[in-house]
């Protein structure tokens, strides 16, 4: 028996188109060979897609964090505002009081010295009025 190399035969109709069909493509061979290979160029854009991505995340954690932090900072400048202006407003009433209870005390001496005790404690309030619009 001789070895032959022609094509397997199955009895359906034969057209040159069907010969044609039926020789192999060694391009579309490589094409699809190809296209379910790897693939440097995609494997490389890829990479390349992660770490974007990577360094996006990375930035805007950054910038969540430094957000909050100067956030923070204004809210720490802020408070430290306050609290100067409370404790200027509590100097000011602690010597209103002071300058209050110093005059309303030389007053009330004063007053019941030369007056009696009403006149004394007449001008014992006049003092610490006085004293307290002064202070």
């Amino acid at each position: 028996m001789a070895l032959s190399f022609n094509p397997i035969s199955f009895n359906t109709p034969r057209s040159n188109a069907s010969t044609y069909g039926n020789a192999v493509d060694l391009g579309k061979i490589w094409r699809t060979n190809r296209g379910q290979s790897f693939s440097p160029s995609d494997f490389i854009a890829q990479d390349i897609a992660n770490k974007s991505a990577v360094e996006t995340a990375a930035s805007s954690a950054d910038a969540y964090a430094m957000g909050k932090s100067l956030g923070a900072i204004g809210m720490v400048s802020a408070a430290e505002k306050q609290a100067e202006e409370l404790k200027k407003q509590a100097e000011k009433s602690a010597s209103k009081s002071m300058w209050g209870s110093a005059l309303g005390a030389v007053a009330g001496i004063g007053g019941t010295l030369l007056g009696g005790p009403a006149v004394g404690m007449l001008a014992s309030k006049g003092g610490q009025m006085l004293g307290s619009a002064i202070g």
